[in-house]
């Protein structure tokens, strides 16, 4: 949905994606990560598995997210915003994560007008490389 809904809409080089794969079912592992970033196949998109919940869980406070960890979320960040070193051996995340500038989900917890609304989260991505 993301893929046909946001990405193919904007051609834009400069947007980068970056989705991080977490254990949320049981059947989430590495391998499982892997196959499923043929939903994403869009060369701005960077992948990282992580086998802990800990970045859902330093999601939690920016989000409002008391009762689960953040996941199936769409976080947005202005261009120039920088705040994550990537390391060459996965992921290194600060204690605590800046609050999104906007954000997306597909939760029961957070606000009805933030559900994933894919032609919306295209039009304020747009708007944002644009400036």
């Amino acid at each position: 949905m993301v893929q046909d809904s946001v990405l193919s809409r904007i051609p834009n080089r400069d947007l980068a994606v970056y989705v991080v794969w977490e254990p949320i079912f049981k059947s989430d592992d590495l391998r499982a990560s892997r196959r499923a970033t043929v939903l994403f196949p869009d060369d701005r998109v960077t992948h990282y598995w992580a086998s802990t919940l800990d970045v859902g869980e330093l999601f939690q406070d920016p989000l409002g997210l008391t009762d689960e960890v953040a996941w199936d979320v769409y976080l947005v960040y202005r261009p120039g915003r920088e705040w994550i070193v990537f390391g060459h051996d996965g992921i290194d995340t600060p204690e605590n994560p800046p609050a999104p500038d906007d954000f997306m989900h597909q939760l029961e917890q957070l606000p009805v007008e933030k559900r994933l609304d894919g032609g919306r989260l295209a039009a304020l991505i747009s708007a944002w490389i644009k400036k």
